[in-house]
């Protein structure tokens, strides 16, 4: 039996479970210290039950996703708002040593995912699909190379495959993510600035909540309404040239220079509050976005690859540790802002854009504003990391 549940459904069940992860974040120290979101902790409980429901009641939930995709274009449009693009041409080289981590990384991920298949007598083929398609490819580059895999190599359940290995790996992510940035905090003494009502993104948990109203926040609406749509224009430019760009990364882009023309032209048009409620509506809009993705998991989906999964997955989350630790925190400066990159690589190596982000949110919750990391990251994953991953693909599967 399959139960269908609609939009207005899915977004209103993903609240609920937003909401039983914070009540049981707010009453875990572990979870508050280790920077546990609580989309997270929510959403693979409420994941949980129903991988439950199906194994005892043979009964299957999906959920009308429709409006999560559009959660994170809001969120990129807001942050790419609050961007300072002054500081974004000051951070070119950071962003460039990232992607070249990066890089590094996801031709290890192939070749350890190409190593692990052979051992386990499948397709070298399918090493690539468990290595940087499914990981730092996340599920829309596998659901994009599935059929091509299939048809070229004559291999079956690539895609089944593929997105087991991407949901099994956004839970390693979200389990080492924030454990990282402590050890690297703790272990090297770092100067964090504290709790800030002026994050990027969320709200410090010990500071006071901004004096916000409707006016604000409407403006705020706008503002990234109208950001999407010059992105949409931008998307749509690209396409025409023969350039596929997600609409969160064009809108990310229109963000940017939106944010950074407006006050120069229209110095008087900010209303007092309004840059507190675009950080609002990002965060909002990151937490039910997460939320939907993680409840939605189906984990029988892994089905005849389980060992293999979870034999990839111990062996990459391992490797990304020991790459984020002895490698990138050091090569990204070894201050607090590299623990926040730090902990936002377990995303990006393991997980998704919105991973990565839920991470470095948590993680600059409990401890302090971290901008640089949220300026480079971001358009690290969006635009950048795909691009090389895409290439490396192909390299891979012609060898």
């Amino acid at each position: 039996m399959t139960f269908e549940i609609d939009a207005f459904g899915t977004v209103t069940i993903a609240m609920c479970v937003f909401f039983l992860g914070y009540a049981i974040v707010s009453r875990s120290e572990i979870l508050r210290n280790y920077s546990i979101p609580e989309p997270v902790v929510g959403g693979i409980a409420f994941a949980i039950v129903i991988a439950i429901i199906f194994y005892v009641a043979d009964v299957k939930i999906n959920f009308d996703l429709f409006r999560r995709d559009f959660l994170l274009v809001y969120f990129f449009a807001a942050l790419g708002l609050r961007s300072n693009l002054q500081e974004l041409i000051a951070n070119g080289r950071p962003l460039a040593v990232l992607v070249t981590l990066a890089a590094v990384f996801l031709v290890i991920q192939n070749i350890v995912g190409i190593t692990i298949a052979l051992a386990f007598d499948y397709d070298r083929q399918i090493g690539i699909v468990a290595g940087s398609m499914a990981l730092i490819g996340r599920s829309g580059t596998t659901v994009a190379w599935a059929p091509i895999f299939e048809r070229q190599f004559d291999l079956q359940h690539v895609s089944r495959l593929g997105i087991a290995v991407n949901m099994v790996g956004l839970l390693a992510a979200c389990a080492m993510g924030g454990p990282i940035a402590r050890l690297l905090i703790n272990r090297y003494r770092l100067s964090a600035p504290g709790g800030s009502a002026d994050l990027d993104v969320g709200i410090a948990r010990d500071a006071q909540s901004p004096q916000l109203d409707y006016y604000a926040f409407l403006l705020a609406l706008l503002r990234i309404h109208i950001a999407i749509i010059i992105g949409h224009a931008f998307r749509v430019v690209l396409e025409a040239v023969g350039v596929s760009m997600p609409l969160y990364v064009t809108s990310l882009v229109a963000g940017i220079i939106l944010g950074n023309l407006l006050p120069r032209v229209a110095p008087k048009l900010d209303w007092p509050g309004s840059d507190q409620c675009l950080t609002l509506i990002a965060y909002v809009s990151l937490g039910l976005f997460y939320t939907m993705t993680l409840m939605s998991l189906q984990l029988w989906t892994a089905g005849e690859f389980l060992i293999f999964v979870i034999v990839v997955i111990a062996v990459q989350a391992l490797l990304t540790f020991c790459y984020i630790y002895f490698i990138v925190f050091r090569v990204m400066g070894g201050d607090y802002e590299a623990a926040v990159i730090s902990a936002g690589f377990a995303g990006i190596a393991l997980g998704s854009t919105a991973t990565t982000l839920a991470i470095m949110t948590a993680v600059a919750r409990e401890y302090g504003r971290a901008h640089k990391a949220f300026v480079i990251v971001p358009l690290a994953c969006g635009m950048f990391i795909d691009i090389v991953n895409s290439l490396a693909i192909t390299l891979f599967a012609t060898l």
